[in-house]
């Protein structure tokens, strides 16, 4: 054990050393008269004497504010507390010879689950879709992640994290020891462990080795579906997006694909097209979905298991259940992801066999979509196909404002919340005063830091015989710019992703400012989509009349 130094010899109060002040027992301590939370011992500490420390983040926080009514039901009447950082508190207890938890060695498994249980549970109650733990060498920084937007839950020793996610992958899906420090690790934590509440499905788990041989987890919660998806209309696209995925829909033949980064909302999205699917057919076609985890629940498929065999790869598991689902007799099929080039060729076979198959991609607009299978070494000829490639969807999610605590980009602007640029940008493209434009608000009893869900926005392509053209001949601008080109002039009538976007902004229903972070700069579209840029106070006019 390191020797620690006297956190509190540079603290002084009324110039008396605050080290002459603390003599006594710490009550917050491990098995100390006052009880806390092992998460809650980075936020505060407090002295025999009376004396008390908080952490500057938490000093309102409703956790310290219980252990400071449990310390006056007890008697104590507390003389002095001083706003430090969380780790000045961690030091106490590590000099006063009390750790704020006990380590690997000394902290059984039972107690690390239950610690885990606890967090996954707070993290529920917000509805994250991620928890962050990530060990350093002064603590343990556990976030999450609701609406797309991290905040903090709470800090834990640096050796109660490792501890932590110990416990995790001791139980988590062919996961049976603790993790190397050296390397990269899945798991997935179901059900079965105990750990997760009742809304709560399971856990993907993915744990990756930092410098300094630290630490840092991931934790993906699917919640449980309340009632089958179906309804596309409620994800977010626009009318003629919604209108080109029912088309899709209505196909039983051809390769179908999403793309859009991590937490984009693709899951879900492939989720209700596949229930709608099976739904407007009458249950009369054979859907099989081969994932791994399961994590769609689509009324009606067949999910196909992945069970390497001894010596035998995950990947290679997932070509042999590929294998045996053409043998099926299936109409449709799901692919969870297209991520190497065995099985990209594998779902082109399925595409060109005559059956439809639905699967995402890692592309960065739908158009990319297509230099994505090239990359994966499908043959030109096969991309330029009318029959095989015959839909695209790429899309991202943006926070919905609460409409309780939005405010106006007037205030926002006061506030230094956007530039005077940027609103002035936004009001001569949208044609809406800055009093009518919103950015999110400061957050309230019915939201999560100003927001109450998120929407898709998105590009959709049905690709079709000249742009397919463009693509072979390899003239991207041609492409982009019939992809982009109205329905009355011989395009395909499309908008991209910024389009919709920024329609979300002048409705009022998305903040400017993560538009800007998430998509692109509100300058970068206006030269680069005049058309789009030109006709978009029009469209929203349109729709205020309507």
């Amino acid at each position: 054990m390191s020797t620690h130094t006297d956190p509190f010899a540079d603290h002084y109060e009324s110039g008396i050393p605050i080290k002459n002040l603390h003599k006594g027992n710490l009550l917050t301590s491990d098995g100390g008269e006052i009880e806390i939370a092992t998460r809650d011992r980075l936020k505060i500490a407090i002295f025999q004497n009376g004396l008390a420390f908080v952490a500057r983040e938490y000093r309102w926080s409703s956790e310290v504010k219980a252990v400071f009514d449990r310390a006056f039901r007890a008697g104590l009447e507390i003389n002095h507390i001083h706003e430090v950082d969380s780790q000045r508190i961690l030091e106490m207890y590590q000099w006063k010879g009390q750790k704020q938890a006990k380590t690997s060695s000394g902290f059984s498994r039972i107690e690390r689950q239950k610690e885990l249980k606890k967090i996954i549970a707070s993290a529920a109650s917000r509805y994250a879709s991620d928890i962050h733990i990530h060990v350093n060498a002064s603590l343990c920084e556990v976030k999450v992640r609701t609406h797309g937007r991290m905040s903090q839950l709470c800090n834990l020793a640096s050796e109660e994290g490792r501890a932590i996610i110990n416990a995790a992958f001791a139980v988590a899906t062919d996961q049976g020891s603790e993790v190397s420090q050296l390397g990269f690790i899945k798991g997935t934590l179901t059900n079965q462990t105990g750990l997760l509440p009742s809304k709560v499905e399971l856990i993907r788990l993915q744990y990756s080795p930092t410098s300094g041989h630290f630490a840092a987890l991931v934790m993906r919660l699917k919640y449980v579906s309340t009632q089958v998806d179906y309804s596309v209309d409620r994800l977010g696209f626009n009318v003629r997006q919604t209108s080109d995925i029912k088309i899709m829909c209505r196909r039983t033949s051809g390769l179908y694909l999403l793309a859009g980064k991590v937490s984009s909302g693709k899951t879900t999205t492939l989720q209700c097209i596949l229930n709608a699917m099976i739904a407007e057919k009458n249950h009369q076609i054979s859907v099989y979905s081969i994932e791994e985890p399961v994590e769609l629940n689509i009324n009606g498929a067949v999910h196909v298991g992945i069970f390497p065999k001894p010596n035998q790869t995950r990947s290679e598991a997932f070509i042999e259940a590929i294998k045996a689902t053409l043998r099926s007799d299936p109409n449709v099929v799901l692919l969870g992801e297209l991520r190497d080039r065995e099985l990209a060729g594998y779902a082109m076979e399925l595409a060109l066999t005559g059956h439809a198959l639905w699967s995402t991609v890692h592309a960065s607009s739908a158009l990319g979509i297509l230099d994505r299978l090239y990359d994966l070494g499908i043959e030109l000829w096969k991309l330029t196909e009318p029959s095989v490639v015959r839909g695209l969807i790429y899309q991202r999610l943006l926070g919905i404002m609460c409409p309780d605590c939005k405010i106006t980009m007037t205030e926002g602007l006061s506030q230094g919340q956007l530039s005077s640029e940027l609103v002035a940008n936004l009001h001569e493209l949208l044609n809406i005063s800055p009093n009518k434009l919103f950015v999110k608000g400061p957050g309230c009893p019915k939201c999560i830091l100003g927001l109450v869900g998120r929407t898709v926005v998105a590009e959709t392509i049905l690709p079709n015989l000249k742009l397919l053209g463009c693509y072979e001949e390899g003239n991207r601008r041609a492409m982009r710019d019939h992809w982009l080109k109205p329905i009355n002039e011989g395009g395909c009538g499309c908008d991209p992703i910024m389009h919709h976007a920024l329609m979300k902004v002048g409705q009022g229903i998305c903040d400017i400012n993560e538009v800007e972070e998430e998509i692109d700069l509100v300058e970068s579209y206006k030269s680069d989509f005049l058309y789009h840029a030109a006709s978009i106070a029009n469209e929203l006019s349109g729709e205020n009349r309507a």
